[in-house]
């Protein structure tokens, strides 16, 4: 099997990152039931620091960040996040601003798409 083949034929790596259990829960109930053919639940983990060690430690594809501003600070998450220089993709969420999903995926962009 190709190195291309293996690569997209393996299972995407997930993280939960919520300090609310019911909603942690819930995610991962989700994924189980929804997308286990196509992605693995790596871990959860319900702090800024217990994330940024998980991120190094199981080398996701992909976290779910679930921020609140106390256990989990969005600006604190996303400084050491941005730091790390990671290209792992982050999806924010937040139960307290409903409505409101962040997806964030590292990628070079030329000035002009910067400014769009």
């Amino acid at each position: 099997m190709t190195n291309a083949m293996n690569k997209s034929s393996r299972l995407r790596r997930v993280l939960i990152a919520s300090a609310n259990p019911l909603f942690r829960d819930g995610l991962q109930k989700l994924y189980i039931q929804q997308w286990s053919k196509s992605a693995e639940l790596v871990g959860v983990t319900s702090s800024v620091d217990e994330t940024m060690a998980a991120l190094d430690e199981l080398k996701p594809d992909l976290v779910i960040v679930d921020h609140d501003d106390k256990s989990i600070n969005r600006d604190d998450f996303l400084d050491r996040f941005v730091k790390s220089q990671s290209s792992i993709k982050v999806v924010l969420v937040s139960l307290n601003e409903a409505g409101q999903v962040v997806v964030y995926d590292r990628r070079q962009m030329s000035p002009e798409q910067a400014e769009e």
